[in-house]
C-alpha cells in the first residue's frame, strides 16, 4: 500500500468490494516494518538531527488484535490520561465505536511508558497504521517524555520518539505535493519549566515515521503554541503567545505565525489579542478564524491569496469564557467554539459557542456541562460534532443541525479526553484498510472531498479512495 497517491475508477473500485463482501476471512495487511536498532542510527535524517529529535527504541508490535472491525465500521481514537482530577494511573489510548458511541478498546502499556504519564491528544496515521501517543511526563514519571508510536491494531507500542520536549498534539494533513503527514508539536511554553519545548516537527509514516521537517522556538523566534495547515497544504500558522507566558502577558498578546511549508520559513506574523490559540479555515481556504483566549473572542482573517498579498484581521467575535478549540461545520455556516475557562479559576467551562461566520455575530450559546472542552472534532458525515472534556472525562456528542446533546460518552478508568482521530475502514484486495477521515486538524481525504464537493459522505465504500 503505498502512499496517497493511486486512485481506482468508482465502478471498478464497487465490483472489487461486492467481491471482498463474499469473501470469509477478510484480514488487514502485515504492515510492521522491520525492526531498526536505533543504535545503528538508520532512522536519523538531517532535519532529525537539526532538530533534536531521536529514535530512541523500536519494538515488534505485532499479535493479536486489541478489537475486531468490519468493512464500513467507523472508530474513535482518543487518550484517557491521568491529569485534571482523573483516578486514572496510566496514560492510554481508547477506542470508542462512533455508531454504537462504546468504548471497543483501550491500550494496556507497561507501566514505565503510562504510569502517572498524560496526553493532550492522541493521533492516527493517514493510512490508520500508527497511533501517536504523546506521554507527557513530569515529576514523578518513571521515563522522560516522548511520544509513543502504537500500533493501531494491536496497540502495542512500535516505536518511542525522544524530542526534548514535552509532546503535545498530534495531528495530520497533506502537503502542496500530495505526501501524507503526521505533524507532532511540542508544549512550547518557555519560562515554565519542564513545559519549555523544542517546537513541532513533521513524520512521513509511510517511511518509518522519519521527521521529514520542522521548526524549532529559534527558528520561528517565539514559541509556537498549536499549528494548523491551509487547505492548500502549502501554509502552517502556529499561534504564538508571549514568550514568557507568566511575566509578559499583561504586556504582550501575542502573534499568529504563517509559515511556508516548501521553505520552512514565517512569511508573516499577524499582530494578536490576548493570547492566541487555534485556527481553523474555511473549505475554499479563503478565510481564517483563531481564539484569543484571556480576551474570550474569535478573530476573523481575510487570508491574502495573491502574490505578495498579506493576512489581515477583519472582525471580532465575542465568545465565551476561555476559548480553546474551533472547528467549521461542514458546509461553513457555522463556526463552534469550545469556551475552555481559560481564564476561569480551574479552567472549568462548560459552554460552547456558536457563530455566525458570514455576519461574525453569535448565533448560539450551548449549555454542554461538558467542563474544560478543550478541542472539537466533526464527524466525517458532518452531521455530530465531539467535545472532548478534559476535567468531567467525558466526550459528549452534539448534533450540528439541532444542537442537541445526543450522547455522553464516559471515559474508561474516569480518564481525561483531549481530541482524536475518526477511522474509517473498508475493504480493498480481501482485506481491511483504515483512513483517517477526520481529526483535530480538520476533514481529510473522503471527507474531505464530499465535503469541497457538497456532496453526501457515509461510511459505505462508494467514493474514489486514494490507494
Amino acid at each position: 500500500m503505498g502512499k496517497h497517491k493511486k486512485r481506482i475508477g468508482i465502478g471498478a473500485l464497487s465490483a472489487l468490494v461486492a467481491t471482498s463482501l463474499i469473501i470469509l476471512g477478510v484480514g488487514f495487511r502485515s504492515h510492521h516494518p522491520s525492526v531498526v536498532k536505533a543504535e545503528e542510527d538508520t532512522w536519523t535524517t538531517p532535519e532529525a538531527g537539526r532538530l533534536g529529535i531521536r529514535l530512541i527504541e523500536t519494538r515488534d508490535a505485532s499479535g493479536p488484535p486489541a478489537y475486531d472491525v468490519q468493512a464500513g465500521d467507523l472508530l474513535f481514537f482518543t487518550n484517557a490520561g491521568t491529569s485534571y482530577g482523573s483516578v486514572n494511573t496510566r496514560n492510554s489510548i481508547v477506542v470508542i465505536n462512533a455508531k454504537t458511541k462504546r468504548p471497543i478498546a483501550m491500550s494496556d502499556l507497561e507501566p514505565g511508558w503510562s504510569q502517572n504519564f498524560s496526553s493532550h491528544s492522541g493521533g492516527t496515521s493517514p493510512n490508520a497504521w500508527y497511533v501517536y501517543l504523546p506521554a507527557m511526563g513530569f515529576s514523578g514519571t518513571p521515563q522522560p517524555p516522548a511520544l509513543l508510536v502504537l500500533d493501531a491494531r494491536t496497540l502495542k507500542i512500535s516505536q518511542i520518539i525522544r524530542s526534548g520536549g514535552q509532546p503535545h498534539h498530534v495531528k495530520i494533513y497533506q502537503d502542496s505535493q500530495g505526501h501524507d503527514r503526521v505533524l507532532v508539536e511540542d508544549f512550547n511554553w518557555a519560562g515554565l519549566g519542564d513545559f519549555k519545548g523544542a517546537g513541532f516537527y513533521v513524520l512521513d509514516p509511510y517511511s518509518n515515521n522519519q521527521v521529514v521537517g520542522g521548526m524549532s522556538p529559534g527558528d520561528v523566534v517565539g514559541n509556537p503554541y498549536v499549528g494548523q495547515t491551509a487547505p492548500d497544504g502549502k501554509y502552517l500558522y502556529y499561534s504564538m503567545p508571549p514568550p514568557n507566558f507568566r511575566q509578559l502577558i499583561p504586556f504582550i498578546d501575542g502573534a499568529l505565525a504563517k509559515i511556508n511549508m516548501e521553505t520552512w520559513k514565517v512569511e508573516q506574523y499577524i499582530p494578536m489579542h490576548k493570547y492566541p490559540l487555534w485556527t481553523v479555515f474555511s473549505n475554499d481556504g479563503k478565510w481564517a478564524w483563531i481564539t484569543n483566549s484571556e480576551d474570550s473572542e474569535v478573530l476573523k482573517i481575510q487570508r491574502g491569496t495573491g502574490p505578495g498579498d498579506l493576512d489581515k484581521v477583519v472582525a471580532e467575535v465575542p465568545t465565551g469564557p476561555g476559548p480553546y478549540g474551533l472547528r467549521m461545520n461542514i458546509d461553513d455556516t457555522e463556526l463552534w467554539v469550545a469556551d475552555k475557562g481559560e481564564t476561569l479559576p480551574g479552567q472549568r467551562g462548560v459552554t460552547l459557542t456558536i457563530i455566525d461566520p458570514q455576519n461574525n455575530k453569535i448565533k448560539e450559546t450551548i449549555q454542554t456541562n461538558c467542563i474544560t472542552n478543550d478541542h472539537l472534532i466533526l464527524s466525517p458525515n458532518g452531521e455530530e460534532m465531539w467535545a472532548t472534556c478534559n476535567q468531567s472525562h467525558e466526550i459528549v456528542v452534539l448534533d450540528t443541525r439541532t444542537h442537541k446533546i445526543t450522547a455522553r460518552i464516559p471515559m474508561p478508568n474516569d480518564g481525561d479526553a483531549h481530541g482524536g482521530s475518526f477511522v474509517w475502514y473498508f475493504n480493498w484486495n480481501n482485506r481491511i484498510e483504515g483512513e483517517t477521515v477526520s481529526d483535530q486538524n480538520g476533514l481529510h481525504f473522503s471527507a474531505r472531498n464530499a465535503a469541497v464537493q457538497g456532496t453526501p459522505w457515509d461510511a459505505v465504500p462508494n467514493y474514489v479512495y486514494p490507494y
